[in-house]
């Protein structure tokens, strides 16, 4: 897949540095992780993750469980993907466009 378009985001460079210092801590960039992002936001449909405006702190114990329940159900139906799979799907996208030019 080429990579012939350009994304331009505002953000708070004390939020860029965080974030950018966690990705790296990670082994990507967050400019990979903005890519990941779109990726399985289409292979989703949609936000690739339950939006919420509910912190941790502000659940109860019940709630908590539900929540890492439904993540458990969506691990297990395949929903989530390691970023290693992410990543051999990319090359195999990136192979298979190749082969076609």
């Amino acid at each position: 897949m080429a990579m012939d378009a350009t994304l331009q985001i505002r953000i708070d460079s004390a939020v860029k540095e965080q974030v950018e210092a966690l990705y790296r801590s990670m082994g990507t960039s967050f400019a990979e992780a903005v890519r990941m992002f779109a990726q399985q936001s289409l292979q989703e449909g949609g936000m690739p993750f339950r939006p919420s405006l509910r912190a941790w702190d502000d659940m109860s114990e019940t709630e908590i469980s539900e929540k890492l329940s439904r993540s458990s159900e969506d691990i297990a139906a395949g929903r989530i993907s390691a970023q290693c799979d992410m990543d051999a799907k990319v090359k195999e996208l990136l192979q298979s466009r190749a082969a076609r030019i």
